[in-house]
């Protein structure tokens, strides 16, 4: 997907899906939210389309409501 769409699309792609990736679930469960692209987004934000952004914020600020 990267090769076709580059680094940036991807994540975009990635982070604005309707359900959680499986990458995504994988490094909540090992405890490691600050690695997720949906982190990568938020520090980035400038990078990406609001509609990424605001979709990055809500799946985290999910999980924190769910701990």
């Amino acid at each position: 997907m990267i090769k076709e769409r580059g680094i940036i699309a991807t994540v975009e792609h990635l982070v604005t899906r309707r359900d959680e990736t499986m990458g995504y679930k994988a490094v909540i469960e090992m405890g490691m939210p600050e690695i997720a692209f949906e982190a990568v987004v938020l520090r980035h934000p400038h990078l990406f389309s609001d509609r990424a952004v605001q979709r990055s914020r809500e799946r985290l600020d999910a999980l924190k409501e769910a701990e």
